[in-house]
């Protein structure tokens, strides 16, 4: 009979014990954030870009050395060609542009009846860029650039009896600069940078066969979108 009751209480203890477990408040998993994933900078892209730019003319007259320089601004907007391969933290690329270009000046010649104009028409770009990604995920990049530039500039000048006279060159020379660009999207950036472009001196025949050695020199700040594959 004794062991009839012993075996009845430690069942009821047991039954007890598992009621009371079951009533307890159970603890929620706890949520762990996946990991930031790392902005991508890898990769061929497209572009359009688009700004302004103001320098100076250096305009001087082969046979007499009389000086016609003067200031130029205006605007530009044109293409993007590039590619960008990232190594953790730092990407390197090369990056092409070409495009559309309206920076000019005027001045009076040295003989008064006659104006000094120039006119950069179009402005290319091929260049080597270097820069850190930074921010949370990598998705800002700060960057330096430097390179090629070529463009095409005509030296005229304008009188009212004989009218508009001069000849258009391509000049080559270098670009260097900085900006920074911002991953908004995956596969999209915005960009806004500073270049400094210096030509090399070319000849340019004006009004009554005159001979006039120029060059350009401009600082250019535009703002650009990408797109990259």
């Amino acid at each position: 009979m004794l062991r009839y009751a012993v075996a009845l209480l430690g069942a009821v203890l047991v039954g007890g014990v598992s009621a009371n477990a079951a009533d307890m408040p159970v603890k929620a998993p706890i949520y762990k954030a996946p990991p930031l994933l790392m902005y991508n900078w890898t990769g061929f892209y497209l572009g359009i870009n688009g700004g302004g730019g103001w320098g100076h003319t250096d305009w001087t007259y082969v046979a007499t050395g009389n000086d016609a320089g003067h200031n130029t601004s205006g605007g530009l907007i044109g293409g993007t060609l590039g590619f960008n391969y990232q190594i953790q933290n730092w990407v390197l690329g090369v990056e092409g542009d070409w495009g559309w270009a309206n920076i000019k000046g005027s001045t009076a010649c040295p003989n008064p009846a006659f104006t000094c104009e120039s006119n950069l028409s179009s402005l290319g770009t091929l260049r080597g860029r270097v820069g850190v990604a930074l921010g949370s995920t990598g998705n800002v990049l700060l960057y330096g650039t430097g390179g090629w530039a070529w463009g095409r500039l005509n030296i005229q000048t304008v009188n009212a009896v004989l009218g508009t006279n001069g000849t258009t060159n391509t000049p080559n020379g270098w670009t260097a600069g900085a900006g920074v660009e911002w991953g908004f999207l995956p596969n999209w950036s915005a960009k806004l940078e500073y270049l400094y472009v210096g030509f090399g001196t070319n000849t340019y025949t004006v009004d009554t066969a005159l001979l006039v050695d120029a060059k350009e020199r401009l600082s250019v700040v535009r703002a650009g979108v990408n797109y990259r594959f």
